[in-house]
């Protein structure tokens, strides 16, 4: 089973692609807020909307198929 990615992997994938949490959401049709959370780890991004982010951003790594 996937798990969810960290608060710090959340927030190093966005600001390597240099783009704000609200852009980072409006990526994946979810609110600034739940992104802001997400980062700050007060809740858990699911697997399946990690992954939905990073296909659609083109950064699907072998990394991250696991």
């Amino acid at each position: 089973m996937r798990r969810s990615p960290t608060p710090f992997v959340i927030k190093k994938v966005r600001s390597n692609m240099k783009i704000t949490q609200g852009e980072a959401a409006a990526i994946i049709y979810f609110s600034w807020s739940a992104w802001q959370k997400w980062e700050l780890g007060l809740r858990q991004m699911h697997p399946a909307l990690w992954e939905f982010f990073l296909i659609k951003t083109r950064n699907f790594t072998l990394e991250y198929i696991k």
